[in-house]
């Protein structure tokens, strides 16, 4: 994918999103071309399937992440199953099983 068009399908889903992290939740800042990019709430572009799962690069497989979740996530955990990780509600889920 061209940088121009990578560049404006992140500040498209940026501004979808309100702004905020697809995984996460918390706020993202849009970073200039060049300008400490490395942030760790920098907006990037997140595959939901990843590639190794037949996640092409389409508008609806993709969001807008922050650096730190997208590094974290990988290609390795399910998007759903991450964004319930990072959210602190599979601890909830898995507390909820006590009578198993």
């Amino acid at each position: 994918m061209k940088t121009g068009v990578k560049r404006a399908l992140v500040l498209e889903l940026f501004n979808k999103q309100g702004g905020r992290c697809c995984y996460c939740d918390r706020a993202m800042v849009i970073m200039p071309r060049g300008r400490a990019q490395n942030r760790l709430d920098a907006a990037t572009l997140e595959h939901l399937m990843t590639n190794r799962r037949k996640g092409w690069t389409r508008r609806d497989n993709m969001a807008a992440a922050c650096r730190e979740c997208n590094e974290m996530r990988g290609s390795a955990m399910d998007w759903l199953m991450f964004k319930t990780y990072r959210r602190g509600e599979l601890w909830e889920l898995i507390g909820g099983c006590k009578d198993f």
